[in-house]
């Protein structure tokens, strides 16, 4: 299936799963989310190996602690499987890793202030 990197969004989002299943897992907020702290100190690595500011070098799956160790302090993760009719409320700046496990798969998302 797609997978979508550890990331978050500036802006609050509503994932919309319209045909097959996605797993999300959603770190809550701590000091280290936003501009401010995307440096290698911080347990999501962003904006590194060039990555967007707002997008994680973590593979989240198969985390390489050598590489990257402060990951092994992320908070832990609430883990929810979607499919078709679910609706995901994800708060701005929480990140976020989105595999589907579906052969298709079809979601639409909504973002606003």
């Amino acid at each position: 299936g797609t997978v979508s990197p550890l990331h978050y969004d500036p802006l609050d989002n509503l994932l919309m799963q319209i045909v097959g299943n996605k797993r999300v897992l959603l770190y809550p907020p701590d000091k280290g989310n936003g501009r401010d702290n995307n440096n290698s100190g911080s347990w999501h690595y962003a904006g590194l190996n060039g990555n967007q500011y707002n997008t994680s070098a973590v593979d989240v799956e198969n985390p390489n602690y050598e590489d990257y160790p402060n990951f092994q302090s992320a908070p832990t993760p609430y883990e929810c499987e979607i499919g078709p009719g679910d609706l995901l409320f994800i708060p701005s700046k929480w990140w976020h890793h989105v595999r589907s496990f579906s052969k298709w798969s079809a979601s639409a998302n909504v973002w606003w202030r």
